[in-house]
């Protein structure tokens, strides 16, 4: 007799058709810039999630951009008795800490990520049985702003269509992504990469 296959979506977030996705899913992107950093100019990053924070300083290194390690940007808050409250009220203090490093910009890096889950059930003669996989509903959102006069000269945003598998690697591709078009290095919209991914290229977007 052949097993009956049962598919059920649950968790927190809104499932279309419980599509679970772990590849050959490209993100979807926005973003513009207004002025680029120079080549070597100093730059302080700051975001709530390991895996886009370090991934956007290894990707804006890669285009020669010098980055305030976090142990520095950590005592001088602590310097400076700064009480962080983790949320956008931080943004004020943090622009603050960036012109007293000497750093050109602050680049803010946004992680959002629901959880939910889908379980697959399995029915036969015998008995039946099944597991649950965790899934994401995952987005980043980028911006460069100048610590001098506050403004916004680039931003990038990049979301999945569909839920992911993979936390991390998920992440780590949006940021990627996000930067990549904030910078003009990729089209808006939903983009196939041919070649090297957003996470590879090397070569530094033109001011």
């Amino acid at each position: 007799m052949k097993q009956l296959i049962v598919s059920l979506c649950l968790g927190s977030m809104l499932l279309v058709g419980c599509g679970i996705v772990s590849s050959g899913i490209h993100p979807i992107t926005d973003g513009f810039h207004k002025n680029l950093p120079q080549q070597n100019a100093r730059i302080v990053v700051w975001g709530g999630y390991p895996s886009s924070t370090g991934t956007a300083m290894t990707w804006l290194q890669k285009r020669g951009l010098t980055i305030v390690e976090r142990a520095r940007l950590k005592q001088i808050l602590d310097e400076q008795t700064i009480r962080l409250t983790h949320t956008q009220d931080d943004e004020g203090q943090i622009l603050r800490v960036g012109k007293l490093l000497g750093a050109e910009t602050v680049v803010f890096v946004d992680s959002s990520f629901n959880t939910g889950a889908t379980s697959n059930f399995s029915v036969n003669p015998s008995g039946g049985g099944g597991h649950s996989t965790t899934i994401y509903s995952l987005s980043v959102s980028i911006r460069g702003v100048n610590v001098e006069t506050g403004e916004v000269a680039w931003t990038g945003n990049a979301r999945y269509p569909r839920p992911v598998v993979n936390l991390d690697d998920g992440l780590t591709r949006l940021t990627c992504n996000a930067l990549a078009t904030a910078w003009g290095l990729r089209p808006t919209g939903e983009y196939d990469w041919k070649g090297k991914s957003a996470c590879e290229i090397e070569s530094p977007a033109s001011p």
